[in-house]
This record gives structure tokens, C-alpha cells and sequence, in this order.
């Protein structure tokens, strides 16, 4: 017995530390931005702690956004750059409205990651914790490829870009230094030291606050749907034994169809809960990913023609890294899409003449609910699939061209 209770609890230990390793990217991410979801044992200290940094964030997002307005429709009247003005004030808004949606679903996210938590902890078997682990790997290699492009392509933009610029004399003969995001303060000017350099610093942890935002999105969407991805490899093995057996039992085939029913319906209900906590930050990150490239790659066209060799090197990380964020979103949706294709096709082709008749009754509901495929949608408007990544990038390349020759 005590052997037994010490190969569990080593097992638990093992899964936890599984579960860590596939969610710890996001999770620094979205700790960083204070934006993971508050655990139930964590202190009022803590609480307290998470909320000022959230409104610390609210600060960075309101610093970008007020004086950029201020300078839109203000004071700058030039309307070609007024449009270079936008993306980044774009950027910024997008980011603002996925951390809103991120405080706004912490609850539902918490439940999801503690059903992803629970089904870790109940997995005992070597081979599915094998094929758990894969789909897991798959997903952090997601989060950090997403998360290397957004870090290096924006961080240069707030740093790099504006730095190589250097001083500027302007029209009125006066000297200025360039920033990130163009800004109008009413009651300081920014260009005195030390001013500027505050200005700088704030931007830069505004954009870090932004990209980070960015990554915490993309992140968790490969977190979860290949997480479901897993648990439908799951399924499929369960299905394999089921059809292997040689000479099956009717309490033996009872047992495996009612864990294989049971499977089904919380790998469907976790899909749903998912879906519902991170629809409309999916909608909100696919469209305003769409709109930035078509900013960033009008900016492109605009320094190519300058011979500004530094800031097309860095809006083009920068567009690459807007692609690779919907391909992350896009590409998992297609995984979880053809996991769920694959274990249609097992069901499709089941022994069912060996079994019992009144077992193989059963796997009617089995067989039609595994032929519908999982899919995964943006605010129930945007299929998440391969074919979806395309049309954006068809349709981003339209209104980039119409935004050409519209200000040309």
C-alpha cells in the first residue's frame, strides 16, 4: 500500500512538473503584465500587487494613446503623416482591448487551465502522457518562435529606429529628437532633458507591455488547443484498443466504451469552455494583426523609397511578426481540426462486427459525434485553419494596395 501511494504521489509530482514545462513561457508573459489568472490561495498582498500593476499597465496604454490623439487631431494637419501616425496608435489600441478582455475572462481561463491541470493529473498511462507531452512541446516551440519575432521586431521599433534618426532639424529650424510614437503634451515639452528621455523609457515599457500582450495571446491559444490536440491523440489510442481486441469481453468492452464516451464529452466541453474565454481576443487579434500589416507594410514602401535601410529592416520584422501571430493562431486551429479528422476516420473504420451487439449499438453516437471535426473560431466569425491565414494575408495585401494608391 505504501508503495503504491508513493508511485502515485511520484506520478503526480511528474505531471505537475509536465504541466509547468508546457504552459511556462505563457505564463511568465502574462505574470510579467499582471494578467494571469489570480490563484484562489494567493494573499490579499498579492491581490493588491496584481491590481497595481494592472493599473500601472492602463497608465502605459493611456501615455501612447492620449498624446498620440492629441497630436492626430490636434495639431498635426499634414494627412500622409497623419497615416504614419496610426500604426503604432493602432498598435497600442489593439493591445489595450486584449488586456481589458484578459482581466475582463480571468475566471474562464482559470477554469480552463485548472481542467488542463486536473486532465495532467489524471493521466497515468506512460503512452498517453507520451503522446500529451508531444502536442505540449509543440505549443511552447509556438509561444517562443511567436514571442522572439514580436520582442525583436518591436523592441526595435522603440529603441532602434528612433536612436539611428538622431537629431532632426525640422522646417521651423529647430532641433528635435525622433520618438517611437509621435506624441503632443500640452503642459511639457518632450524634447527638453530630461523629458525625453522619460518619454523614451515609458514608450519602451509601453511597447514591451504591448508585444507582451501580443505573445500572452498567441501563446495561450497554442497552450489550450494543443492541449485539446492531446487529449483527442488520447481518444484515438483509446479507440485503437477497442478495435484491436482479439476476443473482447462485454464487461471488458463496457468498461473501455464508457471511458471512451466519457473522454469525448469532456475533450467537447473543454473545447466550448475555451472557446468562450478567448473568442473575442482572438477576433481582436486576427483583425487588428490584419489592419497592422497593412500599416507596416505601407510603411515599408515609404522608407524603401527614402533609402532608409534601418526602418525597413525593422517594419519588416515587425510585419513578419504580425504573420507569424496569425499563422500561430491559424495553424493550431488547423491541428486540433485534423486531430479531430483523424479520430473520425478511426471510429469510421472500427471492428464493430466483433463485438457484442448491444456494445456495438453504442458506438453509433460515438461514431456520429466523431465525424463532425473540431473547429475553432474568432468571436464565432473566423474559422481558425491554414485556409483562413491565407485569405487574411490575400485580404491584408488588398488594402495595402488601396491604401497606396489612395495616398499616392
Amino acid at each position: 500500500m505504501k508503495l503504491i501511494t508513493e508511485h502515485s504521489s511520484k506520478v503526480t509530482r511528474v505531471n505537475e512538473n509536465y504541466f509547468n514545462y508546457a504552459v511556462q513561457i505563457t505564463r511568465v508573459i502574462l505574470r510579467m503584465i499582471g494578467v494571469w489568472p489570480i490563484p484562489k490561495f494567493a494573499s490579499n498582498a498579492e491581490k493588491i500587487a496584481i491590481r497595481l500593476q494592472n493599473v500601472f499597465c492602463y497608465f502605459l496604454f493611456l501615455f501612447i494613446l492620449v498624446p498620440s490623439l492629441l497630436l492626430i487631431f490636434l495639431k498635426e494637419r499634414d494627412f500622409n503623416r497623419k497615416v504614419r501616425m496610426m500604426g503604432p496608435l493602432l498598435n497600442c489600441l489593439i493591445g489595450c482591448v486584449k488586456y481589458s478582455l484578459f482581466v475582463y475572462h480571468a475566471k474562464e481561463i482559470q477554469l480552463c487551465l485548472e481542467q488542463v491541470r486536473q486532465d495532467w493529473q489524471n493521466t497515468i498511462n506512460w503512452n498517453d502522457q507520451k503522446a500529451m507531452l508531444s502536442k505540449a512541446r509543440t505549443g511552447r516551440k509556438f509561444a517562443v518562435f511567436c514571442a522572439v519575432f514580436m520582442y525583436i521586431g518591436g523592441l526595435s521599433y522603440r529603441t532602434i529606429l528612433p536612436l539611428s534618426k538622431g537629431r532632426m532639424l525640422t522646417p521651423m529650424n529647430t532641433t528635435v529628437r525622433a520618438l517611437a510614437c509621435p506624441s503632443y503634451f500640452v503642459k511639457f515639452d518632450e524634447q527638453a532633458s530630461p523629458a525625453y528621455e522619460i518619454v523614451f523609457t515609458l514608450q519602451f515599457f509601453a511597447g514591451v507591455l504591448t508585444y507582451s500582450v501580443t505573445c500572452g495571446a498567441a501563446g495561450l491559444a497554442a497552450f489550450f488547443i494543443m492541449h485539446v490536440c492531446g487529449q483527442l491523440s488520447i481518444l484515438s489510442s483509446k479507440l485503437q484498443s477497442l478495435n484491436d481486441m482479439r476476443e473482447p469481453q462485454d464487461r471488458t468492452v463496457a468498461t473501455l466504451l464508457a471511458d471512451i464516451v466519457e473522454h469525448q464529452i469532456r475533450v467537447n466541453n473543454f473545447l466550448k469552455e475555451v472557446e468562450e474565454a478567448m473568442r473575442i481576443i482572438w477576433l481582436v487579434e486576427i483583425v487588428g494583426c490584419t489592419a497592422l500589416l497593412v500599416f507596416t507594410g505601407y510603411y515599408i514602401i515609404v522608407e524603401w523609397e527614402n533609402s532608409n535601410s534601418t526602418a525597413v529592416l525593422t517594419y519588416s520584422v515587425i510585419q513578419t511578426s504580425f504573420i507569424i501571430s496569425i499563422f500561430v493562431n491559424c495553424y493550431v486551429g488547423q491541428l486540433l481540426t485534423d486531430e479531430s479528422i483523424k479520430v473520425g476516420l478511426i471510429t469510421s473504420m472500427m471492428n464493430w462486427h466483433n463485438l457484442p451487439v448491444i456494445r456495438a449499438r453504442t458506438l453509433i453516437l460515438i461514431i456520429a459525434v466523431s465525424n463532425i471535426p473540431a473547429k475553432i473560431s474568432a468571436g464565432r466569425i473566423i474559422e481558425m485553419s491554414l485556409p483562413t491565414f491565407g485569405n487574411i494575408i490575400k485580404t491584408s495585401m488588398a488594402y495595402f494596395n488601396l491604401l497606396r494608391k489612395f495616398i499616392t
